[in-house]
């Protein structure tokens, strides 16, 4: 009976083998699960002194064979190491895969020197082959490496498991959910033990092995068919109900124990600690499942924690890393490989305000996918990220407006030195040189018409230091004003456009950045229109309240199709955003192009760019 029962138990991981190996899964694996099962099939099917009546051939085959019980865990250790492709997981991980392989032949060694238990195991007789004694320490030292080397096994698993990610993460749960049913085993000995006071007659070796029939069935699952279930799910809910039966027996345990001390009536202690068992489930049950969905799944139903975590990153980031942060978050709310944020139609959308941000874009484990309590919390998460990502946005704006800033003070210095090196300061050399030379002249006729020559050298001059200051600002502008010199620039343009101005009553009292960029802002609109748009008509207008608004319109063709912004109208909406404004520009329902600039009058306003209203 015992060899048809271990035949049976080794057939399941040869078959388990025989499945990886035809679904061209990894041959390694497959070959050492069928390995597996002929081993669990002789160890188990031939007990010591099986092979005593054939003689002397047979004790010694015998003596040779009393430590390969470690047989019955070597492949499924191997196996532990080498998932999921079959290949260690780096050089020092292989360098102790041998360490271990020859820690088991170190302890098959020491086994065979063992005469007491063989003699035990044949009713005293002796072992065939004498071997020296100093052997069975060498069987000790093969002993602590295979214990080692069997633990080691939980730990490659578990290293695995934090690197891993994707297909393979998949594949090494369902082995982590398979390797339960080892302590499940051991479990049903000790509740056995704990209900009838005695240990199954039932030997351990057995137990391990029709325990460990998990391990097979679960790797073979996990290479071949690694989307058969949702294995998150599956895990978490064989450990909540295997801790909650665990926590149960051990509090029952103690109880019973603790009860019985003090009670003389077993039959009322264990009444008591089926009561307070019964109780605590509740609870227990809850604190033990709250733990293991939030290790698997994440925070998804606790959506408090998850918005603190998301505040504690977001807190903690570098300025500019806070998107990264916040992606980060997220990812580990949802216990998802990655969250990043990419275009409109591709995830959760990110709305501030009303404007659409972009969309959280989780990417999940083959097999997962969200279920309604993962889309609410990633719903309301996307609802707090999107205030971050926005002010993410305005940080790098806000960075890239002073990059522009000092560039664009930088070039006007640069201008200016450009402008006085080649301009004024020769022509100021030239007028001291006439100057000079007619000092030295004696002939009235020639003095006076030297001195000629510099009063023009001066006009120029004079009209070239005009010239670089309106580049500063124009002078028209303090002058007559700010709507007065828009006037003056349109009737210039005015030939087949007819510009026509309209200040919008008394002008308040504008701050000088102001009025710079509107002219600015008009006077190119204007030209673009004179030059470009076709158009017999042109408005320009002012309106001035919390901010000044500047419109200009024209009844030509608008924007052709497929063309690209210009230079002009990206240096108009960037001097209405060094404001802080903002300038649209668009077709007119009418026909023609509008332009419509608001730019703020209080973040613009300051002592010193006050400017006083003209008349």
């Amino acid at each position: 009976m015992d060899a048809v029962l271990a035949i049976a138990v080794g057939a399941v991981p040869c078959v388990a083998g025989l499945v990886v190996l035809l679904h061209g899964g990894s041959r390694v694996i497959g070959w050492l699960l069928v390995a597996h099962g002929v081993s669990v099939g002789i160890v188990l099917g031939l007990p010591s002194g099986a092979t005593a009546g054939a003689g002397r051939l047979g004790l010694v085959l015998d003596q040779a064979t009393q430590g390969m019980w470690t047989l019955l865990f070597l492949w499924v250790a191997l196996i532990a190491y080498l998932l999921p492709d079959g290949r260690p997981g780096s050089r020092r991980w292989a360098r102790w895969i041998h360490i271990g392989l020859a820690g088991n032949v170190l302890f098959w060694i020491g086994a065979a020197a063992d005469r007491e238990g063989f003699a035990a195991a044949h009713g005293g007789v002796e072992p065939p082959v004498a071997l020296p004694a100093w052997l069975g320490a060498v069987g000790v030292l093969g002993l602590v490496v295979v214990t080692a080397f069997l633990f080691g096994a939980v730990w490659a698993v578990g290293w695995r498991l934090r690197r891993s990610g994707g297909v393979e993460r998949l594949q090494l749960l369902w082995v982590v959910w398979g390797s339960l049913s080892v302590p499940t085993a051991l479990l049903l000995v000790w509740a056995a033990y704990l209900a009838r006071d005695q240990v199954p007659a039932f030997p351990f070796t057995w137990v391990l092995a029709i325990g460990a029939l998990g391990i097979p069935v679960a790797v073979s699952v996990a290479i071949v068919r690694h989307h058969l279930l949702d294995i998150r799910l599956v895990l978490s809910r064989t450990l909540v109900y295997g801790a909650l039966i665990v926590v149960a027996l051990a509090a029952y345990a103690g109880i019973l124990a603790l009860a019985g001390a003090v009670l003389s009536s077993s039959t009322l202690a264990g009444a008591i600690g089926i009561a307070v068992v019964a109780v605590s489930m509740q609870p227990a049950h809850r604190w033990i499942e709250r733990r293991i969905e939030r290790w698997v799944y994440g925070y998804r139903s606790e959506a408090q924690a998850a918005w603190r975590l998301l505040g504690e990153r977001a807190e903690s980031a570098d300025p500019d890393g806070l998107v990264d942060a916040v992606t980060a978050a997220v990812a580990d709310a949802l216990r998802a490989e990655r969250v990043s944020i990419g275009p409109a139609g591709t995830g959760v959308a990110l709305v501030h305000r009303g404007e659409h941000l972009g969309d959280l874009v989780v990417d999940l484990p083959p097999g997962r996918v969200l279920d309604a309590s993962d889309r609410a919390l990633l719903g309301d998460l996307a609802r707090h990220a999107a205030v971050l990502v926005r002010a993410e946005q305005l940080n790098d704006a806000l960075r890239d407006s002073r990059s522009r800033l000092v560039s664009g003070r930088e070039e006007e210095r640069r201008r200016l030195r450009r402008d006085l090196h080649d301009g004024v300061g020769p022509s100021l050399a030239a007028i001291l040189l006439t100057l000079n030379a007619a000092q030295a002249k004696r002939d009235g006729a020639e003095r006076d018409a030297l001195l000629a020559e510099a009063r023009e050298e001066v006009r120029g001059t004079i009209a070239e230091v005009r010239r670089v200051v309106d580049g500063l600002r124009p002078v028209a502008i303090d002058e007559v004003g700010l709507v007065a010199a828009v006037r003056l620039r349109a009737a210039a343009l005015s030939g087949e456009v007819a510009f026509e101005v309209d200040g919008g009553g008394d002008a308040p009292r504008l701050p000088a950045a102001v009025e710079v960029a509107a002219f600015r802002i008009a006077t190119e609109a204007m030209t673009n229109v004179a030059r470009h748009s076709g158009a017999s008509r042109c408005t320009v207008a002012f309106r001035a309240g919390d901010a000044l608004e500047v419109t200009i319109a024209d009844n030509g063709r608008g924007a052709l199709p497929g063309v690209e912004d210009g230079v002009g109208w990206s240096s108009m909406r960037e001097r209405a955003a060094e404001l802080g404004g903002t300038c649209a520009i668009g077709p007119r329902p009418e026909g023609g192009l509008l332009v419509h600039a608001v730019l703020p009058l209080e973040s613009a306003r300051s002592p010193e760019h006050l400017v006083e209203p003209r008349a």
